[in-house]
């Protein structure tokens, strides 16, 4: 299981990481043909949003891209924090995904009233994305382990290991999707807010965690429990 100096050492590595590649790509490279993820196709998920708290950080993005087109901001109304991410985007509508019963349960038995608290929030950034990332409080390392193992353990586990299929079970991250740029690397100009910001501590928050049917940015979502 992960620990809170694991987690905090990988924000630094990725950071450092990022910089070398702007380094070596002045300008943004290929666009991207593709969208990041399906506009509209829901995906499993658990977590919460964030609300208010983060209208600041998101106000101060929206002033740093001016209207840039290749950048996809965060809506205030859908900024979250996931706990775990059970599928990809797979499906249409609620009425659409199969078994649910068993995942409810499965997600209450583990999940039922548990508030994850994330504290020391930063930027971290990636080559075409900047996120908000936090360290999270030692029980909601726990409960997301036991939540994980016991689903992959039943019919899910296809669907989890097709979410996350070169990367660990589960993510090490624990983070929002502050933008998504889409050409290979960020802009100057969000290159620049990274620089400025990235060793502001924007604080904590506790959220509820809920299991949730949901688009790519929250903006439309479902709650399963």
């Amino acid at each position: 299981m992960h620990n809170r100096e694991m987690i905090h050492q990988a924000y630094e590595d990725t950071n450092r990481r990022t910089l070398s590649v702007w380094d070596a790509h002045p300008d943004i490279g290929i666009h991207r043909a593709e969208p990041f993820y399906h506009p509209d196709r829901l995906a499993i998920t658990s977590g919460n949003r964030a609300g208010l708290l983060m209208a600041p950080l998101l106000s101060a993005l929206e002033t740093c891209i001016q209207d840039e087109p290749l950048a996809d901001i965060a809506p205030l109304n859908g900024m979250h924090f996931t706990f775990f991410a059970v599928t990809q985007a797979l499906y249409d509508k609620p009425d659409d995904a199969e078994e649910l019963e068993g995942l409810i349960e499965i997600f209450k038995q583990h999940c039922d009233g548990h508030v994850m608290h994330i504290s020391e929030l930063r930027l971290v950034a990636l080559a075409d994305q900047l996120l908000l990332a936090g360290i999270p409080d030692a029980e909601s390392l726990r409960v997301r382990q036991a939540l994980v193992d016991h689903l992959l353990s039943t019919s899910w586990a296809g669907k989890i290991r097709e979410r996350f299929p070169h990367t660990e079970i589960p993510q090490l991250f624990w983070h929002s999707t502050l933008l998504r740029y889409s050409a290979q690397y960020l802009p100057v100009t969000l290159r620049e807010f990274f620089r400025d910001n990235q060793h502001k501590n924007y604080g904590s928050l506790s959220l509820p965690v809920k299991l949730m049917m949901t688009n790519y940015n929250w903006s439309e979502t479902f709650t399963l429990a």
